[in-house]
């Protein structure tokens, strides 16, 4: 039975996994596993237990000062299962006999992690020389280096000392948009606007962005050549500006989003982009030359990380496209300081949610294609990419939330993360693929940093874009897709006219239905503000389709605008004829007769239109009975020829009139009427019995319930 001390003494050894450690890694050099061993067979006496215990206590502090929570270092034989290392970093901390590094038989994809200052660059300058040797040894076997430079000095010194190209992003190198050998301009198209949209936080854009790049493409190679003449970015927004922005999306703001983003890659990159045919990656791979390309301040950062997406993907999808595959790594991209590039929230701006770098750690091994890059933290690094990595290089890091995730990368063991924040310079704890499955912590070779300034760049041959404007096929196109535009819109305009017209003739002819009588000019005031050439077009419409009439009366000195419903205009409108009597004459005088009869009957007075005289044919135009008698309303809008005829009637012919009222329609014509007929025998006779009146006084000027 295990006493209370060696019990209590068993559960700390396994606790700080103190029989995992080597005698150099403790204060106390007390072989705990021989000592854990007796205590659990029970070899231990009290004693001796409560003894072991007072020393496990000094190396339990000095553990929490300095934590080695690793797994215990592995012996050469089963670190060096499948191979020594072809390109060494460095040695183990714990064994310094132990090299660790990289082979190249296999894939090889390697992220690096820590502060700033630890190592990162200079583990990765140390890979380079490695490759660098290894092809010096293995000429058949080349590996082609391909270098990001972000601070554009951190490999500065390495091409003019291994014989590479070096490039600058601003100086020298001209990036064209060109498809990779072999692959359908077509579907290079979609692969580059998706990058394009992905880094430009462009949504619906790409559609718009490939169609117009197709239609450039058709006008700069209108003969197909080996090679073809790709449009740059200016291009491309010049040709955008110069169209409607309806062209060629549904809605102009995917335009117009799109043409902000291209100014400002086009702004950003100063003549980077500005080639019809420029720098091909392909052909440097293909000559087994590396080079390292300077990227100093490029901002802002979606356009730095689009450069670098483009090489990524003209390589990877030109390998898919043409079935390139290999056992063997023949390609390296490195890239240091790239968080933003593969961050896992930018990544997901892309419509698969995988970036290039992802898809090189996801597919490159296929092809050939390995990668590097470093980053701060592995707490927003994508997924895809900490999962995928043959290689980690994980240095000092003192945030909680980085430890946790290269804890859970590494799959480190219980307090492993806490060796992270006490890692000196140049160490890091290194995990690779392969028959050793623990990370182990090592110490990276020294290699002195670069401290050289160029300022002379490698070249390369190009063609140089030219503006919209200088290149006369493209000018050509935008004119006549302008000229086609501006047509159809004008048809549209005219089509669209006509049918607001159309639609405001039939609201006028339902109006005029349920307030009939009412003057044109009161029927346009309820209607809206309609102009007066939309008036006269609305006459037009209503007057050719038979719908209604028109007739104008002077009433004052205006003239006053009468419209009457046609049977097809009650047909059109899905209403009944009207069967009432209508009178006499034409619009003006049955709309005068109309406007009595109503002043008439707001009075309470009864109302007859086309009254016979009794004891005659004589029909008058409308007539009250008053006193006994009839009143007796004649109109006249144009001509008094038979109003003495009228005058016999009444009161000749028959003794049912009392009063015969003569209406008018100004007072001028009052005046005419009242001259011609006194001179006149009969009107004399029955003076006293006659007045007269103007149409003005009843016109209706209100539309509450006009309707019969």
């Amino acid at each position: 039975m295990i006493r209370h001390f060696a019990s209590r003494l068993i559960k700390l050894i396994h606790h700080y996994r103190l029989h995992e450690r080597k005698l150099s890694q403790l204060k106390t050099h007390v072989d705990w596993k021989q000592i854990l061993v007796m205590a659990e067979y029970g070899m231990l006496s009290e004693k001796m237990a409560r003894n072991f215990l007072c020393l496990i206590e000094v190396d339990i502090d000095y553990l929490k000062d300095y934590p080695e929570f690793l797994h215990e270092s592995p012996e050469a034989a089963q670190f060096y299962a499948e191979g020594k290392p072809h390109i060494k970093l460095g040695t183990l901390v714990e064994d310094p006999l132990i090299e660790f590094g990289i082979r190249l038989d296999g894939p090889v994809f390697i992220l690096c992690a820590g502060l700033t200052g630890y190592g990162k660059t200079t583990a990765i300058r140390i890979l380079l020389k490695g490759i660098h040797e290894y092809n010096l040894k293995n000429p058949n076997k080349r590996i082609v280096v391909i270098v990001f430079d972000r601070k554009g000095g951190d490999y500065a010194d390495l091409p003019a000392t291994f014989g590479w190209r070096h490039y600058h992003i601003y100086h020298t190198l001209r990036q064209a948009l060109e498809n990779p050998t072999g692959m359908s301009p077509q579907v290079w198209i979609n692969i580059l606007c998706r990058l394009f949209c992905g880094r430009a936080s462009l949504e619906y854009a790409w559609t718009t962005q490939a169609n117009a790049l197709r239609t450039l493409l058709a006008q700069l190679n209108p003969q197909s050549g080996q090679r073809l003449i790709w449009p740059d970015f200016q291009l491309l927004l010049d040709f955008l500006n110069a169209l409607p922005d309806t062209t060629y999306a549904t809605k102009a703001e995917y335009v117009r989003s799109l043409k902000q983003q291209l100014e400002a890659i086009c702004q950003s990159s100063f003549k980077t982009y500005n080639a019809f045919q420029g720098f091909r990656v392909e052909e440097l791979i293909a000559s087994g030359q590396s080079a390292v390309i300077a990227m100093p301040n490029v901002e802002p950062a979606w356009s730095r990380q689009l450069f670098v997406d483009i090489i990524l993907s003209s390589v990877l999808n030109g390998c898919i496209e043409r079935g390139e595959r290999v056992d063997h790594t023949r390609i390296l991209f490195v890239a240091d300081e790239c968080d933003a590039d593969v961050n896992a929230e930018t990544e997901k701006k892309f419509s698969d949610n995988i970036c290039p770098f992802s898809a090189i750690f996801k597919t490159g091994r296929e092809f050939g294609i390995g990668a590097c890059i470093s980053v701060s933290s592995l707490r927003s690094v994508s997924q895809l990419i900490c999962e995928n990595a043959t290689y980690h290089l994980m240095f000092r890091t003192s945030d909680a939330k980085a430890r946790a995730a290269t804890a859970s990368t590494l799959m480190l063991p219980p307090y492993g993360e806490l060796t992270l924040d006490h890692l000196g310079k140049g160490q890091c704890i290194f995990k690779q693929i392969g028959p050793w499955p623990h990370a182990v912590k090592g110490q990276i070779d020294y290699m002195p940093p670069s401290r050289t300034h160029i300022t002379k760049y490698d070249t390369h041959p190009f063609i140089p874009s030219k503006r919209l404007w200088e290149i006369p096929a493209v000018k050509d196109f935008v004119t006549q897709k302008k000229t086609a535009y501006e047509n159809k819109k004008q048809q549209e305009r005219k089509s669209e006219k006509a049918s607001q017209l159309q639609e405001l003739s039939l609201k006028l002819l339902k109006l005029r239905s349920s307030h009939p009588y009412v003057p044109v000019a009161r029927l346009f005031e309820v209607i809206g503000k309609v102009r007066f050439e939309r008036q006269v077009a609305l006459r037009d419409i209503l007057e050719n389709q038979v719908l209604a009439k028109f007739a104008e009366i002077r009433i004052g000195r205006s003239n006053i605008l009468l419209m009457e419903i046609t049977d097809k205009g009650f047909e059109a409108l899905g209403l009944p004829v009207p069967t009432e009597r209508k009178g006499r004459g034409g619009i003006a005088h049955r709309h005068t007769v109309f406007w009595i009869k109503r002043h008439l009957e707001k009075k309470g007075y009864k109302t007859c239109i086309e009254w016979i005289i009794p004891g005659t044919t004589h029909p008058t135009d409308l007539a009250i009975p008053l006193d006994g008698g009839w009143h007796v309303y004649e109109v006249c809008i144009t001509a008094f020829d038979n109003i003495v005829s009228h005058i016999k009637a009444c009161f000749e012919d028959s003794n049912s009139v009392n009063h015969l009222t003569i209406v008018v329609t100004t007072k001028t014509k009052l005046n005419e009427l009242k001259k011609s007929l006194q001179s006149d025998p009969v009107f004399a006779l029955y003076a006293d019995r006659i007045s007269f009146d103007i149409v003005g006084n009843y016109i209706i000027k209100e539309l509450n319930n006009e309707s019969d």
